[in-house]
C-alpha cells in the first residue's frame, strides 16, 4: 500500500477516535454515571447573611438573589456548557481529521 493510504487509514481512525469518546463519557455523563469537569466552582463568600441590614441594598439583592436561583445550579450549568462545548470541539475536530483521512484513502487532492 501508499503511504499516503496507511496514513488516511490512521487519520480516520484517530478521527473516529476523537468523536466517539468524547460522545460515551458525554453519555456518561448525562446518565449520571460520571461528573463533568469542574471549571466553575463555588465562591465561599457567597452565602446567605442573615445579620444584613436593611438599609444595605447590595446585600439584600445578594441574599434575594441567592435565594431564588442557588449557587450550586449556577455552577452546574456552566460546567454542563463549558463541558459540551468542549466536546463539540473535539467532535468536530475529529470530524475534520476523519475527513483528511477519507480524501488521503481515495486520493482526492
Amino acid at each position: 500500500m501508499e503511504t499516503s493510504k496507511i496514513i488516511g487509514y490512521v487519520l480516520l481512525a484517530v478521527g473516529v477516535l476523537l468523536i466517539t469518546l468524547p460522545l460515551w463519557h458525554t453519555y456518561n455523563i448525562f446518565t449520571g454515571k460520571a461528573e463533568p469537569a469542574q471549571v466553575f466552582t463555588k465562591p465561599v463568600s457567597l452565602q446567605v447573611d442573615e445579620k444584613a441590614s436593611p438599609l444595605d441594598i447590595q446585600k439584600q439583592m445578594q441574599n434575594a438573589l441567592i435565594k431564588v436561583m442557588p449557587i450550586d445550579l449556577i455552577n452546574n450549568t456552566l460546567n454542563l456548557t463549558s463541558w459540551l462545548f468542549l466536546m463539540w470541539i473535539l467532535i468536530y475536530g475529529g470530524g475534520k481529521v476523519a475527513d483528511i483521512g477519507v480524501k488521503m484513502i481515495k486520493g482526492v487532492k
